[in-house]
């Protein structure tokens, strides 16, 4: 965790930078998570804040701070509970442009992601429920642009792995890892936009995002 505040900290150092970016950007959407008995619907609301910069190859280095609203909702027949879990998250990612033509090219991206958390509304006689996951994902998209709108459809493979310490430890992945989904990116300006994304498959829902590029 100390490695990844430092890199954080210091990742504009690593290369010779053409602009900055940053970006706010709101989120809620759904995932199946798979547990040893059974499988649990996770509900995600999330607010994320992201800086970025290009190198003189053209790879973005980012990285991102984020609160998570969490719910992980138990089917009516098991025998696990509801939880409810307040979150904070930190991520790095690794965004490679390939320009095809004025109008066309493709992106890959690499990201990884640890989050925390721990149980809300647990009255303070009793003991609250810890979770802590990381998730990592493999993306490669196209993007089409005409005047000021970009479309964006994309494919990614995506990886959960973590744990809520209760009574006992619970251990969780992802029940399925492709999404799928599409973007579309409105530019007010020539150096800022506002997206909306709609996610399917291993997530569910969709985000909004306000960027402005240096």
């Amino acid at each position: 965790m100390r490695f990844s505040l430092l890199i954080l900290l210091f990742f504009p150092c690593l290369a010779s930078a053409f602009w900055t970016g940053i970006s706010l950007e709101l989120g809620n959407t759904d995932s199946d998570w798979r547990f040893d008995n059974d499988t649990r619907e996770a509900q995600v609301s999330e607010l994320n804040f992201q800086i970025e910069e290009k190198t003189n190859s053209d790879l973005v280095v980012g990285a991102s701070i984020g609160y998570v609203d969490l719910r992980v909702v138990a089917d009516s027949d098991s025998a696990a509970q509801t939880l409810k879990f307040d979150a904070q998250y930190l991520g790095l990612y690794l965004r490679q442009p390939f320009r095809i033509s004025d109008h066309v090219g493709l992106h890959l991206l690499l990201d990884l992601r640890y989050n925390v958390g721990t149980e809300s509304g647990v009255n303070a006689d009793e003991d609250e429920a810890r979770i802590e996951w990381t998730q990592s994902g493999v993306e490669i998209g196209v993007g089409f642009r005409f005047a000021n709108l970009r479309i964006s459809p994309y494919a990614a493979y995506q990886d959960i792995d973590g744990d809520i310490d209760a009574d006992s430890t619970e251990i969780f992945e992802l029940a399925e890892s492709l999404t799928r989904g599409i973007r579309f990116d409105y530019f007010v300006e020539s150096t800022a936009f506002i997206r909306f994304e709609y996610v399917s498959g291993a997530r569910n829902g969709g985000y909004l995002n306000f960027v402005r590029r240096y």
